[in-house]
């Protein structure tokens, strides 16, 4: 394994470099990083690295005199010059002195730089001579970083007592000790939509990067290891400097805010932070871990983006609870439910084309829900109830074209996510014919009589009369507009209407044929089982 070095007085330069591609996939590790040239000399000389990546502009000691330098004291090590467009005399010079090849920062990419390692290894491989390939070498590391976060999976499922995790710790030379600890659980915010970002193969790439990130801006007096959960979820396991409590727990605040603040500016993502209480030994990780866990899952209340820590929430954790169906199971009563689902059809009648009334209607079902504090578990059942309800009382054509959030919903990080997604869904359902009638076809209008009048006797000589327009024009009209004749439309309008009426009602199946238009059960019965393949009964069962 080649060892390589970094310097650059630029943090995200340094972040940069490091985390465009998985070095030690390329035989390469990194062992040290440096602000200025003079820093790095000591650092250099101690290190003795095979290859240092160097800017050449640095403060105290810049890039050219740092080479000059650190050439006397390693005869066998490489260099690689970072500059902009604006220093080519300087890349001259540094060339001069034995540089091997340089890069402009505005054109590094993964790929300049595995071409510069492949470069590098080949000819350092036959200079030297190799005993083992550097792909083998890369999986030993590899394999390596696997057991130390197998171990703390071991130590958070509780498999190890305190006595084995000191000996494997050792063992697999774990930088955290059993001594005073916190832990800090990590979430990239908005997961789902960060992840469309990277295409199967890249996330390790994303890993990697937020790793990178995290090794940079922990302080090196901390003891830390970072154990990967996934690719959105992190762990920092780090021993506690010997302070009080208060100035650890502000120095901690300040190393989250700096976290957030450097994922933000160099990778545009947000992220949540649980924070355990301080826990004396290996022996308590478990513990700390869930109270890791459980301050992070408060953002489900709180928002996105915020620095949770347990002993603040922990008051609130009734929140968090599963469902308690003895203590506040009335949401899910089904005389709660029919409440509701008959509030909701009022809606429908006196909030049509009034959004006002409809956001006022979801802040005061939402302060309900508050006040019956109400876990993360009933509001998500409350609001998906709430959809269902909103569907029932829909016109069958919405049902047909704007589907159910089921999946948002349950996917959803926040309660204001929550909220929005049915919110969305209802003014979709509520609010959507409320166009003024000179913006609207002959076919839209046709639609819209449909979808309210479905129940009653309509034909296209009624709807054309209603909207005043030749009955043979509107045929020909709506079927090249809707891709289908007036009376199929219409039937499919109805029988939509009896299977939402069939799955989220107790009515009578003959009740449901007289509700969507059909006054003769036994010819409903026929029109159904043609249009769905099964008859009411068989498909309600």
């Amino acid at each position: 394994m080649h060892k390589l070095m970094i310097v650059d007085d630029e943090l995200l330069m340094r972040i940069g470099i490091r985390s465009m591609i998985n070095w030690e996939v390329y035989g390469f590790q990194i062992v040290a990083e440096s602000t200025n040239g003079k820093e790095a000399l000591e650092v250099a000389k101690s290190m003795k690295p095979d290859l240092i990546i160097t800017d050449i502009k640095m403060p105290v000691m810049d890039g050219l005199q740092f080479i000059r330098e650190a050439s006397k004291a390693l005869a066998y090590c490489k260099y690689v010059i970072v500059s902009n467009f604006d220093e080519f005399g300087y890349v001259k010079e540094a060339l001069r002195l034995g540089a091997i090849d340089y890069l402009i920062k505005s054109e590094i990419t993964p790929e300049t730089l595995i071409e510069l390692l492949t470069t590098f290894s080949s000819k350092s491989e036959v200079h030297h001579g190799a005993l083992y390939p550097s792909i083998i070498k890369a999986d030993l590391s590899q394999s390596l970083t696997h057991l130390k976060e197998s171990f703390f999976k071991d130590l958070i499922s509780g498999l190890l007592d305190e006595k084995d995790a000191i000996s494997k710790s050792q063992q697999l030379q774990i930088a955290v000790e059993s001594q005073p600890l916190v832990v800090m659980k990590l979430r990239i915010d908005q997961f789902t939509v960060v992840r469309r970002k990277y295409v199967e193969k890249d996330e390790k790439l994303l890993r990697f990067s937020v790793v990178n990130i995290l090794e940079e801006i922990i302080p090196r007096k901390w003891n830390k290891e970072i154990v990967v959960e996934s690719s959105s979820e992190y762990l920092i396991i780090a021993n506690l400097p010997l302070e009080t409590e208060d100035i650890i727990e502000t120095d901690i605040r300040k190393l989250c805010n700096n976290i957030q603040r450097t994922i933000k500016d160099f990778m545009n993502m947000s992220i949540s932070i649980g924070i355990s209480s301080f826990v004396e030994s290996f022996r308590n990780v478990r513990m700390a871990y869930h109270e890791a866990d459980q301050a992070l899952r408060y953002r489900f209340f709180l928002g996105s983006g915020h620095i949770l820590f347990y002993h603040d929430v922990k008051g609130d954790m009734s929140f968090l609870k599963d469902f308690d169906e003895g203590s506040k199971g009335e949401i899910h009563n089904q005389t709660d439910a029919a409440n509701q689902l008959h509030v909701v059809n009022e809606m429908n009648l006196s909030f049509a084309c009034d959004s006002n009334k409809l956001t006022a209607y979801f802040d005061s079902f939402r302060m309900d829900l508050n006040h019956r504090q109400a876990n993360e578990k009933m509001i998500r059942e409350a609001y998906i109830r709430l959809t269902e309800s909103i569907s029932t009382c829909m016109p069958a054509n919405y049902q047909k074209t704007v589907a159910l959030p089921y999946e948002a919903l349950f996917t959803a990080e926040t309660w204001d996510e929550v909220h929005q997604i049915v919110f969305d869904y209802a003014e979709k359902c509520l609010l959507s014919d409320c166009k003024n009638p000179e913006q609207r076809s002959y076919t839209e209008m046709a639609v819209e009589f449909i979808n309210r009048y479905y129940s009653e006797n309509i034909s296209l000589q009624s709807v054309a009369n209603q909207i005043n327009v030749n009955p043979s024009y509107l045929s020909r009209l709506f079927k090249q507009e809707m891709g289908e004749n007036f009376v199929a439309y219409v039937t499919r309008v109805r029988i939509e209407r009896a299977k939402s009426f069939l799955e989220n009602s107790h009515y009578k199946i003959y009740e449901i044929a007289d509700k969507v238009g059909y006054h003769n059960y036994t010819y409903f019965s026929k029109i159904f089982k043609k249009v769905v393949g099964v008859s009411p009964e068989e498909y309600r069962g």
